[in-house]
């Protein structure tokens, strides 16, 4: 009975018996083969739309781990019709849109290095959605409506838009909102920031004492 092939990696499956003195070679070529689906990494320069190439005895683009796709873009790779998970960095200045022919499309922006997996039909980008409490840090100010923002950015840009609607008030209980004509920032409010208070009091007192003279001379 001859070899079978493996489905999705296409790894020579020996017959018990068969390959006589050759079996050796045959089992070093599927361990190569393995590595490759586990480490492997190709740099792909595009031109047009392609399908990564497959074969059962030999070497395939398919069967790689990690993907790198240059040239303008954009473009369409068609994958493997199995179940496969691959690495993608597009370094390719368009989109690139992963594929069997048919059913669910990933698409990857210039750019991006993205985890897909393929169930045989359908091409997914692997998207976490639970960071289990862990930050984004670092980040610089938005250029894209796409970009995340700091809380800093964002605080500072709905009080520029938003008047009346003042950000960031946890823990500033008490406080006035103040700027230098810059940067507002919340600070302890101070006899200091109000303009005439000290003429004020005095005038307060001036006429309080008024009011009891007037009170005193009409009992």
């Amino acid at each position: 009975m001859p070899s079978s092939w493996s489905s999705s990696l296409r790894f020579e499956l020996q017959f018990t018996g068969e390959n006589i003195n050759l079996w050796g070679d045959k089992l070093n070529a599927v361990l190569q083969h393995a590595d490759y689906a586990v480490a492997g990494w190709l740099t792909k320069p595009l031109t047009a739309n392609v399908a990564l190439s497959t074969a059962n005895a030999g070497d395939d683009e398919g069967r790689t781990a990690m993907l790198k796709f240059t040239g303008a873009g954009p473009f369409a790779v068609t994958l493997p019709s199995v179940s496969k998970a691959y690495d993608v960095w597009n370094a390719c200045a368009g989109a690139l849109s992963l594929t069997t022919g048919a059913g669910a499309v990933a698409v990857v922006q210039p750019g991006e290095k993205v985890r897909l997996i393929c169930d045989g039909a359908n091409v997914y980008r692997v998207q976490p959605t639970d960071f289990a409490a862990q930050r984004i840090t670092s980040l610089a100010d938005p250029t894209s409506n796409q970009d995340a923002a700091t809380k800093a950015y964002v605080d500072n840009t709905a009080f520029a838009a938003n008047a009346g609607i003042l950000p960031g008030q946890g823990g500033n209980a008490g406080k006035v909102l103040k700027t230098d004509g810059t940067t507002p920032s919340w600070q302890a409010l101070s006899t200091a920031d109000l303009a005439n208070y000290a003429t004020d009091q005095a005038t307060r007192a001036t006429a309080a004492t008024a009011l009891a003279v007037a009170f005193a001379i009409a009992l």
